[in-house]
């Protein structure tokens, strides 16, 4: 069959036969999928059949027990569920529009910049034509699978040429601080030198991506974080630091609320200044998808990107 043949055959293919395709995936029986469709099994079998037979394609490899994707189910499988998930979108859109309700908008951000994306929306928000914006939260590489899913319309994330090909805004350069204790010979001044840490215990920050982020920067000095202590949360981060053991890394979007931690002093790393950056990242396709998620991406970002602390200059990215 040629391409265009096949193309128009998949656009003629139903909702109705591609949400039985994802349920037979899913479930990996045609029995459990009739059931949770609440369709009857043989129609569930011919349903899938007519679209074999449709696209001369066999998506399923059956034997007497058991049915799994065949080669080519697998492919198509991500696409049919981006298209599902970008059509449900549409009908709960479409419903606010016709009910007069507001519409949906799918923002995902790190945990890192939730304070800052929450208070530009807030602002947002006081336009009486502001849409619903629905906040969720994860790590980058879930918010990207998301965004690729369409399960969201936009994500705040550290950028990596991994994201590609997403539409990619600058947000702010969130550069690298020293985090130690108040008695900490390092606390003396406001700023130290990266190589000013060779004499201290330096705690091994897992969360994200931070730690490769802090080894990166430690590797031209011959540092590195000590094996001894090594955490997953900023909280256990915290609590080493302000007993005197180690001295922590964190982007300054991490350190929002030290000043509810008693006995810490955040200490700006110089020479060079390190940053990572952070983009808003939203599907090329966006505008065709979601017109209105669009231009609240443009104002998002406008927003964001006139906040304090927004793409510093002169520094060092990795």
């Amino acid at each position: 069959m040629r391409a265009d043949q096949l193309a128009t055959r998949l656009q003629a293919l139903s909702l109705r036969q591609l949400r039985s395709f994802a349920a037979v995936a899913r479930f990996g029986s045609f029995s459990r999928a009739a059931a949770d469709l609440a369709v009857t099994q043989p129609a569930l079998s011919a349903t899938i059949r007519q679209m074999e037979g449709r696209l001369e394609i066999v998506l399923f490899d059956r034997t007497t027990h058991a049915v799994a994707l065949s080669e080519a189910g697998r492919a198509m499988l991500p696409h049919v569920e981006r298209l599902l998930t970008t059509a449900g979108h549409a009908f709960v859109d479409m419903r606010a529009a016709l009910t007069h309700q507001r519409p949906a908008i799918r923002i995902g951000v790190m945990p890192s910049a939730m304070a800052m994306v929450a208070q530009a929306v807030a602002a947002l928000d006081a336009d009486d034509a502001a849409p619903d914006v629905h906040l969720s939260d994860g790590r980058s590489d879930e918010l990207v699978q998301g965004l690729r899913e369409a399960r969201l319309d936009m994500i705040v994330s550290a950028a990596s040429a991994a994201d590609a090909p997403f539409d990619r805004h600058l947000l702010v350069e969130d550069d690298l601080l020293l985090v130690a204790s108040d008695a900490h010979p390092l606390a003396r001044r406001d700023a130290q030198p990266w190589r000013a840490l060779a004499a201290s215990q330096i705690v091994h920050f897992a969360g994200g991506s931070i730690g490769e982020l802090a080894a990166a920067a430690l590797l031209p000095y011959g540092l590195a974080a000590s094996p001894r202590y090594r955490v997953d949360h900023v909280e256990s981060l915290y609590g080493l630091v302000r007993s005197g053991l180690a001295v922590g890394i964190l982007p300054r979007l991490y350190t929002h609320m030290v000043h509810h931690q008693d006995g810490i002093r955040l200490i700006r790393l110089v020479a060079p200044v390190i940053t990572r950056k952070i983009m808003l990242l939203s599907r090329p396709t966006l505008g065709a998808e979601h017109p209105l998620a669009a231009d609240y991406a443009l104002r998002l970002h406008a927003r964001l990107a006139a906040a304090p602390g927004a793409a510093a200059p002169d520094s060092a990215e990795y």
